[in-house]
């Protein structure tokens, strides 16, 4: 994981420098999710992680590098989706056995058909911890300890870092 994060992180800044805003992702089915957890195959039999619109969001969110990490390593545990009432909604996963390390907390805009990423990754058990914000394709170096999902404020990361409207 070291290698591939240091072979990774700078592709994923180059990248995110040429990469646009995408065109508006389905994601309709969100919501049925809602206190329910994102490997429940609830809409068309299948998770919300393979759920069409989710995915494109997530990739243009997030990049093709990320995005195929976060399908390969990062759904083991995770929380039950929140939502705001008014089309946002929070999903969080993590690494199994790394979850402290290794997460990311997806902020799903259905009005907009976008994605939002507090991403977490490091280096290997005990490594360096590096998080990230992404939207748009375009990565930001964010504090240590910024992406730690919070219970109590599901949002709070999207709140401090991204565009919450």
């Amino acid at each position: 994981m070291r290698a591939f994060v240091r072979s990774v992180l700078p592709a994923v800044i180059l990248g995110g420098l040429s990469y646009g805003a995408a065109m508006a992702a389905d994601l309709s089915t969100v919501g049925q999710w809602l206190n329910k957890y994102p490997t429940d195959e609830t809409a068309g039999g299948k998770s919300l992680w393979d759920q069409p619109g989710v995915e494109e969001a997530m990739r243009a969110a997030m990049g093709d590098a990320l995005f195929a990490l976060s399908q390969k390593e990062l759904h083991g545990p995770e929380g039950p989706v929140a939502g705001d009432g008014k089309g946002l909604f929070a999903a969080w996963s993590c690494k199994s056995h790394d979850c402290g390390g290794n997460q990311m907390t997806v902020f799903f805009d259905t009005a907009k058909g976008s994605a939002q990423v507090c991403w977490r990754g490091s280096d290997g058990d005990g490594g360096k911890v590096q998080d990230l914000w992404l939207a748009d394709g375009k990565p930001r170096q964010l504090s240590l300890n910024a992406c730690g999902f919070v219970e109590k404020d599901p949002f709070a990361a999207l709140k401090k870092f991204g565009d919450p409207a």
